[in-house]
């Protein structure tokens, strides 16, 4: 009979392949169940059968002895109230163990973004000197010209650009597909990135062997690099990793001397407010964002609104002054 390792290897599978979740969701779901599963099992649970609430309720209250955030504690109960439903769906149990423990509503805190000013600041501290320069320049305006999450611009190849109708094709959260349109300013600094590349092999294909191939080395690009399939590769020719898009923001914010901690997510997010700030439709900028619920996006609402306040107390000459009473 399988153990419950089995199981939420299943389980894994199941929500990887079927219900399309991201590799970063997969990847976190996996940590929580495998963390849950070892305490089960030095409970006394063998079989996904002995599984119960109270195996359930000790680990959340591990969690919180711990002190974990309470976003971590919501998204691990989600992770186990998922796995326990799909040993229902299996027949693997006839009931749901967490049936009688609520999920935890996640502290909604209002998401970080630059003023237009700033964002300029940082793009215009990229030179287009070179291969690499133009290409951290491309990916950091496409970062903000589009809103797309860091995962959605890693993936993208060449063939999901199309330039001349300046749109782009990604696929989102449940590998739902959706067309984003780019500013044209951002199609030349990819066209002459792409350009870049295209003349770097040329040039390696025309070097004469035994001599020395006459290439700067300062903007030295890789074979693996200049004909990949990506459109943003590293210098293997292979998909950027999150932390190397991070640690490019995070350089060009430096010599911006920008204090903030810039990252994907938080141009992401000035992208949206932005839009919303400039009179933008909130259920366009859902479908440009990727959201599944148009709640999602009126987090935004949110900080417009906090920001009028801002701009308010600062520059009214009354704002600080009670109303008389009559």
């Amino acid at each position: 009979m399988p153990e419950i390792q089995d199981h939420v290897e299943s389980f894994i599978s199941y929500i990887q392949t079927e219900r399309g979740m991201s590799p970063h969701t997969v990847s976190a779901y996996r940590i929580d169940l495998d963390q849950f599963t070892l305490l089960a099992m030095q409970r006394g649970a063998r079989l996904a059968e002995h599984i119960t609430e109270s195996h359930a309720f000790s680990w959340i209250a591990r969690l919180q002895s711990d002190a974990a955030a309470e976003n971590t504690i919501a998204r691990k109960i989600t992770a186990l109230r998922s796995f326990a439903k799909f040993l229902v769906m299996e027949d693997t149990r006839p009931d749901d163990f967490m049936s009688g423990i609520d999920g935890r509503k996640r502290p909604r805190k209002l998401p970080r973004t630059l003023s237009s000013s700033k964002v300029r600041r940082l793009l215009d501290t990229i030179e287009n000197s070179g291969p690499h320069t133009l290409r951290d320049r491309a990916l950091c305006e496409m970062l903000y010209a589009t809103g797309l999450r860091v995962g959605e611009l890693t993936a993208l190849s060449i063939d999901d650009v199309d330039m001349k109708a300046h749109t782009l094709r990604c696929l989102g959260k449940g590998r739902k597909e959706r067309i984003v349109p780019i500013a044209s300013s951002t199609c030349i600094l990819i066209s002459l990135y792409l350009a870049q590349r295209a003349k770097f092999i040329k040039d390696m294909l025309m070097i004469v062997p035994g001599r020395k191939p006459r290439i700067q080395k300062r903007h030295d690009l890789t074979l693996a690099e200049a004909g990949s399939c990506f459109l943003f590769p590293d210098s293997k020719g292979r998909m950027m990793t999150r932390q190397q898009i991070r640690l490019i923001l995070k350089s060009y914010a430096r010599h911006a001397n920008l204090s903030e901690n810039i990252t994907p997510h938080v141009l992401r997010h000035s992208f949206a407010s932005h839009l919303l700030a400039n009179g933008a439709d909130l259920r366009i900028i859902q479908e440009l964002l990727g959201h599944k619920q148009v709640t999602t996006t009126e987090i935004y609402t949110h900080v417009t609104n906090e920001r009028l306040r801002e701009v308010y107390k600062k520059s009214h000459p009354r704002a600080i002054l009670h109303p008389q009473k009559d």
